[in-house]
């Protein structure tokens, strides 16, 4: 194993669980509805195509570039949207996707330009949510934080299933914490 990889943190076999129930509940919460998941990239791809595979109703899918973390520290938000992205989200259920929710930085700011293309719902999912010592305050008109989270985690930097450390580790089939020197 290379150094990097500290402890495991959350096994693949947990992680397929809670992300079945996860599919189980939002097919429910979606019935009758077709919404429109927006996949913040890249993290998430993992953890998309297994909720995608855990729920059986029709859905559509777009995505979006969010970048905030710069080494193993979270910064400003770039964010890219697609050029005709506003007639796919109007008046749709949406439902965006994420791996971590830390700072709530990259949620809100995906949040509040798809809310400026008008949506009839918008909804948050992520995978981890970090417990953070001062969490992040709430932003007038939004959400305290994710609508659903797989797991609640303690403030470390997160490696596999789609997280990564510079590009690396994205591949493990679980989730573990960063060795660092």
């Amino acid at each position: 194993m290379p150094p990097e990889i500290g402890d495991i943190l959350i096994t693949a076999e947990a992680i397929a669980q809670r992300v079945r129930n996860l599919g189980g509940e939002l097919a429910r919460v979606y019935a009758d509805r077709q919404p429109v998941l927006v996949a913040i990239m890249k993290g998430c791809v993992p953890f998309l195509a297994d909720l995608m595979r855990a729920w059986p109703g029709p859905m559509h899918l777009e995505f979006v570039t969010a970048e905030s973390y710069h080494g193993t520290r979270p910064g400003q938000v770039r964010l890219a949207l697609p050029t005709d992205f506003a007639y796919r989200v109007a008046g749709r259920h949406v439902l965006v996707i994420d791996d971590i929710y830390d700072t709530g930085a990259t949620l809100r700011t995906v949040c509040d330009a798809l809310q400026a293309l008008e949506p009839a719902d918008l909804r948050t999912l992520v995978l981890l949510r970090k417990r953070v010592a001062s969490p992040p305050a709430p932003v007038a008109g939004t959400r305290p934080g994710p609508d659903w989270v797989g797991f609640e985690i303690e403030d470390r930097f997160v490696i596999g299933y789609g997280l990564d450390y510079n590009g690396l580790y994205r591949n493990l089939p679980y989730l573990a914490a960063l060795r660092q020197a």
